[in-house]
């Protein structure tokens, strides 16, 4: 069985959907499934990923104000389905090693560079769109206690979370926040126990299918509600 048949039913084909951190981990994955399932994709990144069907690059540094800007300005067309998925972890040594220039550095990158592009990207939405923002069970008040030193992470992702619930107050669109999982990535290690293929057909089937978690919710990426 191949990996974009584990998608089901989901309405992928046709659609167009944009991809950031698309180079690499789930962000490849998730371009990847799209690619086969024969969505049209914008794939954001800082380097190009892999060619394939359907998908094309747009230089991206969800760092920089000017590339984001500039990258919503490439895009043609509207868009349906927009996944933010670039994200970094930062310092992971604790309170005794944080510093205010990381947490600065993590919150710019995780939660000011989603809300700045989707700014950008709202003459390009569809009526109807989908906006998921990939956050982390980490950034949970009561389910996101764990004895990791990533305090600027957790922060940031919690601070998503709440972003994504004021953006789903303000815009007529399906604003998401899901957590994919402790993945085999770059970010999760080797030691994770999930892998970040079958989170990404997981994620697209949530989001493509006929029923999926309301705007302004905060869920895995079976569509289980997490507590904020």
């Amino acid at each position: 069985m191949s990996l974009a048949s584990n998608i089901g039913s989901a309405t992928i084909s046709g659609k167009t959907w944009l991809v950031t951190g698309a180079a690499r981990g789930l962000g490849l994955c998730l371009v990847r499934h799209l690619s086969a399932q024969g969505a049209r994709v914008l794939a954001l990144s800082r380097a190009p990923g892999l060619v394939m069907p359907g998908v094309t690059h747009i230089p991206y540094d969800q760092a920089d104000e000017t590339s984001i800007n500039a990258a919503a300005q490439a895009v043609s067309g509207q868009i349906d389905y927009v996944i933010h998925n670039a994200a970094i972890r930062g310092d992971t040594g604790g309170l005794a090693t944080l510093t205010a220039s990381d947490l600065a550095a993590v919150i710019r990158i995780n939660v000011a560079g989603p809300l700045l592009l989707t700014r950008a990207l709202i003459p390009h939405l569809s009526p109807g769109a989908t906006l998921a923002f990939i956050s982390s069970r980490a950034g949970s008040f009561t389910e996101g206690r764990d004895s990791d030193g990533d305090y600027a992470y957790c922060l940031s992702k919690a601070a998503l979370n709440r972003a994504v619930a004021k953006l789903a107050d303000d815009l007529p669109f399906r604003v998401l926040a899901l957590h994919p999982g402790w993945l085999r990535t770059e970010m999760g290690g080797d030691q994770a126990p999930e892998d970040p293929d079958d989170a990404a057909a997981r994620i697209l089937s949530l989001l493509a299918g006929p029923k999926g978690p309301v705007s302004g919710s905060f869920a895995d990426s079976h569509g289980k509600l997490i507590q904020p």
